[in-house]
């Protein structure tokens, strides 16, 4: 599973609970084996004491990604999974939120699985681009693991739909296009995938037909679309099971409660190899 998981972190800050009670409820009744998260605000503070009780209240195990920016990256694992490598990009070397990857065993699995969470930069297509190019590095065929790479894009990838830029204020449209273009900016997810007929990676949801989007329901201001995904290693595509984006009410206000986040959760099932 991955998630964004929007304010929860600043509203714990200020005293309020609802949105990440919501979150920990959803996380363990989908109960996946891992789970990687991003917009982990605060989680660092008191001695990390949001992130031990995400840890908790998920019921895994995990490892915190720091971010200069304050929005930290996770990726947690359930308690029989062993843990091999953990990277941390050092902050002087992420233009914006940086990313993070562990590498995990996993029961029935005959090699390790890398994972890795990021989070693209929201306001900038140059640094999106940037960043993007930094993460090609996990597209290495010859790694003795393959990847799981699971980010917030804040952009799109080839062939989705173009959003309806209108329903944006019209001070952060150029947040989501390439300078001097009007049309969404897909070159981070472009240059990660590649070529079709030499992949980099495998977009999971293009791949299971499903392009539905992961963001932009609410707050008002927005265009839906699908910003959050799962790129695969092309060796692992053919253990792709299943890829869902997660439907719940909970993740919309309601009669003053609060949406549980504005991003949908993303799944994806692999069978053992």
């Amino acid at each position: 599973m991955f998630w964004n998981l929007y304010e929860a972190g600043i509203d714990r800050l200020e005293g309020r609970d609802e949105r990440w009670l919501l979150q920990r409820d959803i996380v363990a009744e989908h109960r996946p084996r891992v789970l990687m998260t991003t917009e982990g605000w605060g989680w660092d503070r008191d001695g990390g004491r949001f992130f031990e009780d995400a840890k908790a209240g998920f019921g895994m195990d995990g490892a915190l990604f720091t971010a200069k920016t304050g929005c930290h990256q996770a990726i947690f694992w359930q308690r029989d999974i062993e843990p091999v490598e953990t990277e941390r990009t050092p902050h002087d070397l992420a233009p914006w939120h940086g990313h993070g990857s562990v590498t995990l065993r996993l029961p029935g699995w005959s090699h390790e699985l890398r994972f890795v969470v990021a989070h693209l930069d929201p306001f900038s297509p140059t640094n999106r681009r940037i960043e993007s190019d930094r993460l090609r590095q996990y597209a290495n065929p010859g790694a003795p693991a393959p990847t799981v790479l699971a980010m917030d894009a804040n952009s799109l990838p080839p062939d989705d739909p173009e959003p309806d830029w209108t329903t944006v204020p019209r001070h952060r449209r150029d947040d989501h296009r390439w300078p001097g273009e009007k049309h969404a900016d897909r070159a981070p997810l472009r240059r990660l995938l590649g070529e079709a007929e030499d992949p980099l990676f495998v977009d999971a949801g293009a791949h299971a037909r499903d392009r539905s989007p992961t963001f932009g329901h609410h707050p008002p201001g927005q265009a839906p679309r699908r910003i959050d995904v799962f790129l695969l290693s092309p060796a692992l595509t053919g253990a792709l099971a299943s890829y869902q984006a997660v439907d719940d009410p909970r993740l919309l206000p309601h009669d003053g409660r609060p949406g549980a986040s504005d991003h949908r959760p993303i799944t994806l099932r692999l069978r053992p190899r």
